[in-house]
């Protein structure tokens, strides 16, 4: 009887000093129907990669490479190649759908709830103030407008050798004048080699001074031009090899129990290699005293939820390759606890839901 009359004298003190009870969204009653509700913050991690295309383009002429120019270096087969070149690792901020509490007023509390202020999106940004102070005032990491992916692909085309610039034999007449041959891709390929000298020789008249034309300033620039049309008349041999480089930007939003998983992205090659994202951190949760879910979610009188972030290494894999590796601040990978808020002022920080400030 004594220990039932303390227990009930302990739950009186308790409600007479109650302010608020903060209550996970998910457990809320009718009760709480008139709080507050809010966020902790959740990080996405944004991955800008840079790929590399390069694009082969068999010329029309390459089946002569060899026997006319004495090439064998030249492309065999039309085709694409990508290679990652690099990759960016950033967080954004977004509230977390499986971290929402309501504050609510105790039923048997007078006392007014106190402020609450919430960015856009909800998640917390301060209890207790009118405004966040200056100097307290930190940047969500929002996302970025400019995600959008850029690839402007180049369109290749070669020159074109005419039937009318080939010059057949005579004896390729019929008898009424009319040109009895039909014109072969050979024929147009031989064209294409005797242009190939003629502009060669051109260049070194131009270069050497042989021509009794003083060009002056403008010698380069003729140089120059040669030179681009002496590379197109070999490219109907050799093709044309094109490099574009583009960015692609994947987001992955790690869930809470994936600390050390590591996750795929997919094949942003041709390569055949997975593309995976693995989550190292020398923190265990077998090792640390986390909160219990039935203490996250059950109500808190007087207290506020926040977040204890973890820092983990994120690293890129390609097939069994590092491409990139950063040691970053995972929100949703640490852990959720309470703390006494009455007649307090707490200052949260909205990318981390970490208390960066706290005034009793």
């Amino acid at each position: 009887m004594k220990k039932l009359l303390l227990a009930l004298a302990l739950f009186a003190s308790l409600s007479l000093e109650a302010q608020f009870v903060t209550t996970s969204s998910k457990n809320a009653g009718d009760s709480q129907s008139d709080g507050v509700m809010y966020y902790l913050p959740r990080n996405v991690i944004r991955l800008e990669f840079t790929i590399e295309e390069t694009d082969y383009y068999i010329g029309p002429f390459a089946e002569f490479s060899t026997d006319m120019l004495g090439v064998k270096d030249y492309v065999r087969e039309n085709k694409s190649e990508f290679s990652i070149k690099n990759v960016d690792i950033q967080t954004i901020t977004e509230i977390d759908p499986n971290a929402a509490f309501i504050i609510a007023q105790d039923d048997k509390s007078k006392e007014p709830l106190p402020e609450v202020i919430l960015d856009a999106d909800g998640i917390i940004l301060a209890l207790g103030y009118d405004n966040v102070p200056a100097g307290y005032q930190i940047e969500r990491k929002s996302l970025n407008d400019n995600d959008l992916e850029t690839n402007e692909r180049v369109e290749v085309s070669f020159i074109e050798i005419f039937d009318s610039e080939v010059e057949l034999d005579d004896d390729d007449d019929d008898e009424e004048g009319h040109t009895a041959k039909k014109v072969t891709k050979e024929d147009k390929a031989k064209v294409a080699v005797e242009k190939i000298s003629n502009v060669r020789n051109a260049y070194f008249e131009l270069i050497s001074g042989a021509q009794e034309v003083a060009y002056g300033s403008t010698t380069k620039y003729m140089a120059n031009n040669l030179k681009a049309l002496e590379n197109e008349y070999i490219s109907l041999f050799k093709g044309k090899i094109v490099k574009n480089t583009y960015k692609k930007v994947v987001y992955v939003t790690p869930e809470s129990n994936q600390l050390n998983a590591s996750l795929s992205i997919g094949k942003l090659t041709n390569k055949g290699e997975t593309v995976k994202i693995q989550f190292d951190s020398h923190i265990s949760e077998q090792n640390i005293n986390l909160t219990s879910d039935e203490t996250r979610n059950s109500a808190q009188v007087n207290k506020v939820f926040y977040r204890i972030p973890f820092t983990t290494n994120v690293k890129i894999v390609s097939g069994n390759t590092i491409i990139a590796e950063k040691a970053m601040i995972i929100s949703q990978f640490g852990d959720i606890r309470a703390i006494s808020a009455k007649n307090s002022r707490v200052l949260f920080n909205p990318n981390t839901g970490q208390i960066i400030r706290l005034e009793r």
